[in-house]
């Protein structure tokens, strides 16, 4: 009877601290991770648009300060760190290349992936759908700016960004900013469908710009 009493406090105790553990981190805290995860490669793929070297081993730096104090560990789920890390690894040899464009779509990949396994997801909802907001003009730019464009990939990203916004667009109460997102998404479909790189590359820089806009209205 003893022995089971013990246990079962062994028990008790144990799952406090892994229940404390999981709501060690505030909400505040929860909020900054995502941006210490995400920053840096969003940063990266501005610089590699604009081919600045120096700015990309600035955001590299950042990267890899982040990965030395095991942030992305952390806040990526087990069965995916291994993927993030061979992915980690092919934009740092494109570094190496100075290869602008494609390290411009590997960091917005990157982006992506912090974006679908961070697993605090649940806690900042809103801000995961903006995100992917601001995911969708990133890769657009960068996929335009690819020698050879892959336009069937810019219609599944603008779709599956759609999604996003068709989940958040009810919790904004800015009535012109849901008018502006409709029609910012109805114009680049209609890039993508006619193939019109410069369109596509100016309605995603709308699309960044907006996402500010939206995401001071919360």
């Amino acid at each position: 009877m003893k022995t089971m009493t013990i246990i079962m406090l062994l028990f008790s105790t144990m799952t406090f601290t892994v229940y404390g553990q999981k709501d060690e981190i505030s909400d505040k805290a929860v909020y900054q991770v995502l941006d210490q995860i995400l920053s840096p490669f969003e940063d990266m793929t501005e610089y590699a648009l604009a081919k600045n070297e120096r700015g990309v081993l600035a955001s590299l730096s950042s990267v890899e300060k982040a990965e030395n104090n095991l942030i992305f560990e952390k806040n990526i789920s087990a069965e995916n760190i291994k993927q993030f890390k061979a992915q980690l690894k092919t934009l740092k040899a494109l570094i190496k290349q100075k290869k602008y464009p494609q390290i411009a779509l590997a960091s917005t990949e990157l982006f992506g992936f912090n974006i679908n396994h961070f697993i605090h997801a649940k806690r900042v909802e809103i801000q995961i759908h903006i995100e992917h907001l601001d995911y969708m003009g990133f890769k657009v730019l960068a996929l335009v700016n690819q020698n050879s464009i892959n336009w069937q990939d810019i219609d599944k990203t603008i779709s599956d960004a759609q999604k996003q916004w068709l989940a958040l667009s009810p919790k904004v109460k800015d009535r012109n900013l849901k008018d502006s997102f409709n029609s910012l998404f109805e114009g680049l479909h209609l890039s993508a469908k006619q193939k019109h790189a410069k369109m596509a590359s100016i309605l995603a820089s709308l699309d960044m710009s907006l996402v500010d806009v939206l995401e001071n209205s919360f």
